[in-house]
């Protein structure tokens, strides 16, 4: 008989969002170092613009989600979906939007969680399929999207961030083939 993990995923509150910010501005600094910005990540702070941002997601419980992985009281893990935000996009196609796990907890099971809860959601709010970005020059993260069914679209974008940043679209089917 397995153990269950000591975490547990659930539904994000307004009042979890200075810990998931937390949660995703430490993750940044820890994993993205070396590919983006030096000055971009050491300026990284929890704005009044974030908060209202997630206050907005969480409160769009239609076609929103936002979840939390939680070891005890303390936040350990975040996601975010919603529609995509692509227009070129059918309106049937939902976007994982952010998926952060504190560097000191990665590899233990939390991402695989709270990506399976974001599809979850994602189907149950309709959508048929959906998208995430992630950083190109990040393998580790290439290669757990890939474990978990994700497919390198070949969709591409450079974002400016005191720099060029490169990232790759990746997109899953949310429906069951019969």
């Amino acid at each position: 008989m397995s153990r269950p993990p000591p975490w547990t995923v659930r539904p994000a509150t307004v009042d979890d969002i200075e810990a998931f910010e937390a949660v995703r501005i430490a993750t940044w600094k820890a994993c993205f170092r070396g590919i983006v910005s030096d000055e971009f990540l050491d300026g990284l702070t929890l704005s009044p613009y974030r908060i209202q941002r997630c206050r907005d997601v969480i409160k769009d419980t239609e076609g929103s989600a936002v979840v939390v992985a939680c070891a005890a009281d303390d936040i350990i893990g975040m996601g975010m979906a919603e529609q995509a935000s692509d227009t070129r996009l059918e309106s049937d196609v939902g976007e994982i939007r952010a998926l952060y796990v504190h560097p000191d907890l990665q590899g233990r099971g939390v991402g695989r969680a709270l990506l399976e809860a974001l599809t979850t959601a994602l189907r149950a709010r309709g959508y048929h399929a959906a998208v995430l970005w992630t950083l190109r020059d990040l393998p580790p993260t290439r290669k757990f999207y890939e474990g978990t069914g994700w497919i390198f679209d070949g969709t591409e974008n450079t974002h400016d961030w005191h720099g060029p940043v490169h990232l790759v679209r990746y997109a899953r089917n949310l429906i069951e083939p019969s």
